[in-house]
Order: structure tokens, then sequence, then C-alpha cells
């Protein structure tokens, strides 16, 4: 029996990858000759094969606290933004480290926290600064260009095309107890000229207390489509290049554990409703990844850790969806992830964290094996 192993040690058998295939292949066609075949539940190497393993260099005088947001560069390599440290580090496809920029503070080119990178088509990079609702533009090589404050809560960024798309909440924080805004801001770059505005939140918090403090609201683009969910509930929304939804996709599996309507105060008298936040928090399940991988879509499951039951909560990635993205055929459901390991991103590649506690930070290129 074939066998291929990834430095890592995950591992994939060639007969089990034939009969994959012969499923997915079967799901592709599903629109034009019948019902679509059932998801598959496999395991990790029975779905991407390891491409390689990339451990990433560190300067001794500014190590990585933990990683944060990622990004594929379109011309080969990495940028990463740490997670506690004002840091961006820019990285070649071998892991060596090429770049480095950031410090703490509140002028211009300073950061509190990095929440997302952003790599535009002329390969610049925009940095999102939450806690300064700040967006920041680096050139290729990581050397300041243009910052703008913006009067929102910045909470997320994609590039779309030649423009960046914004996740943000507008408006009086009292008034969104009741209101239910757009969510996603489509904007010109770097002039933030808006374009359209589209996906309002599907609950309030006055509708679903407690809920926003659980939620995720991950987007992923591909090509001119934007794919969005809110994390507690299926389904993925698509929006087109104009901000118009134009369908739906994906369902939870069996094992999906939904979160339950809390009523206002049940954590304020535990021994009434039975549970205190920290039990609460591992008691149901969240999305808190859309990627694009080639001509699909992955869902990464997760649960929150409830050893860590105050503020920021810590999300543990527990396993995989996979979808065709264009017909919103469900391919592959429940596929494990390692322990202690954590989605990146995607792109040419699904990108994992194989630890995400400690150094040395290696970082596994899955291949899916359908994109064969």
């Amino acid at each position: 029996m074939a066998r291929m192993t990834g430095s890592d040690g995950i591992t994939v058998r060639a007969s089990a990858l034939a009969a994959r295939l012969t499923v997915l292949l079967f799901a592709a066609c599903a629109e034009t000759e019948g019902p679509a075949a059932a998801p598959v539940t496999a395991t990790l190497e029975e779905v991407f094969a390891v491409d390689a393993v990339v451990q990433l260099g560190e300067d001794p005088a500014d190590s990585i606290a933990e990683i944060g947001d990622f990004a594929e560069r379109q011309g080969g390599g990495y940028v990463i933004g740490d997670l506690f440290l004002p840091r961006v580090r820019s990285y070649d496809e071998e892991g060596r480290l090429e770049a480095a920029f950031g410090r703490f503070g509140d002028g211009p080119f300073e950061f509190r926290r990095i929440n997302a990178l952003v790599e535009t088509p002329s390969e610049n990079i925009v940095v999102l600064d939450l806690l300064r609702a700040r967006l920041t533009f680096l050139t290729s090589s990581l050397a300041p260009d243009t910052s703008a404050m913006w009067p929102a809560t910045l909470l997320d960024a994609r590039a779309l095309g030649p423009d960046l798309l914004v996740r943000m909440i507008t408006g009086d924080p009292e008034e969104r107890l009741f209101a239910r805004p757009p969510l996603l801001y489509r904007m010109t770059a770097p002039e933030l000229e808006l374009v359209w505005s589209s996906y309002e939140r599907p609950f309030s918090d006055l509708e679903r207390p407690y809920w926003g403090a659980f939620a995720r609201f991950p987007i992923a683009v591909g090509g001119d489509s934007t794919f969005v969910m809110s994390g507690l509930e299926y389904p993925v929304t698509v929006i087109d290049g104009a901000g118009e939804t134009v369908g739906t996709l994906g369902t939870p599996s069996d094992s999906f554990r939904p979160i339950r309507v809390l009523e206002l105060g049940a954590f304020a008298n535990p021994a009434a409703y039975g549970t205190t936040l920290g039990e609460f928090l591992g008691t149901f399940d969240v999305v808190d990844r859309i990627d694009v991988v080639g001509r699909h879509l992955v869902l990464t499951r997760a649960r929150f850790d409830p050893g860590r039951p105050m503020p920021p909560f810590r999300v543990l990635h527990t396993s995989l969806e996979i979808y065709n993205r264009h017909t919103g055929t469900k391919l592959y459901e429940d596929v494990p992830l390692p322990s202690g390991s954590k989605v990146l991103g995607g792109g040419r590649f699904l990108y994992l964290l194989l630890d995400r506690d400690f150094p040395p930070w290696r970082i596994a290129k899955l291949r899916l094996l359908t994109e064969d």
C-alpha cells in the first residue's frame, strides 16, 4: 500500500484517497445528475496532503508572543500579526523572517492590538487596529505609508478586488440593543470611500441576550463573492460584488451543538439557572473561521475554552467542514483537527499552526486532495 508522510507525522493512504475522490466527483456533478451524495466523515489525512511544514524564523531580540492574524502573500510567503504585541512580520515561503514593523502607542503607525491584516492587489499591507479604530497602510516591505482613523468599531477586514471589505459596527452603542445595523462595508482603498453596506446582524442583543459576546462573524472572499455567517447559526450567506445576497449554503452536522437561548440575568444567579458562565462555555459549538481554498470553502468549527471564563474568551479549533463553494455541496464534515492546533487561513493551501501556544512556530501547508 502506497504511503505519503508529512514531516509533522500526518499520513495519507493512497487506497483511501481513490474512494474519497470518487465520492467528491459525484458530489461536484450533483446539480445536473441527481441528488447530492451525503457528506463524508473523514480524517484530516484523507482530506489533505501535507505540502510542507514551515518553521518560522525569529529574531531573538523580537520574538513572537503568539501568532494572531495571518495572510498568504500573492508573491509567496506570509504576513503575520502578533496576537499580543504591536508587531507585523513578513516571511518568505521557507519561513525566513524578511521584515518587521510596529510599536505600541496611539500615534500614527503605532498599534494597540492588531486584529486583521490584508494584502491589497498591489501587495501593500493594511493593518486593522480595533482598539484605535484605525486602518494603517504599509508598503509591501512593511514601511509606513498612510494611516486613517474611522468613526466606528472596526472588527475585521478582507481584500475584495481592488477594495477593502471591512466588518464594523456603526451607530450609538445604546441603540445597538434594538437595531440590526449592517456589518459589512465595501470601501475603496486607500481613499476609504463607501461603495456599499450589506449583511445585517441576524439578531439584536435584546433578542438574544449574551449571544453578542459569543458570536463570531467569520468572512471570506472568493473572486467577487463574499461568504459570511453568524458563527452561532447556519447557513453561510453568499453576497455578490454589488453587495446583494444571492444565496446561502451550509448545514450543521449532527454533532454540532447549538447554543441555547438564554434569559437576561441568567448568570447573575447560577443556582437558579443551573450553570455558571464557565460551565456554559463548553456546552455549544461555533464556526470560528471561513476560508477559501481554491474552489472550496473550509469552515473551522470550534468551542470556547471553559478554563477561560472571562473575556477575551479563548476559542479552540476542533474540526473542519469542506464545501464546493460554486455548487454549495458539502463534501466533508467532522474532519478532526489535532489537539492544540489552530487554522490560520486559506489561499493556495489551508494553513494550520501545529501548536498554537509554544514555539517553535510550525505551520503545515495542507493541500486539498480534491484540488488535484
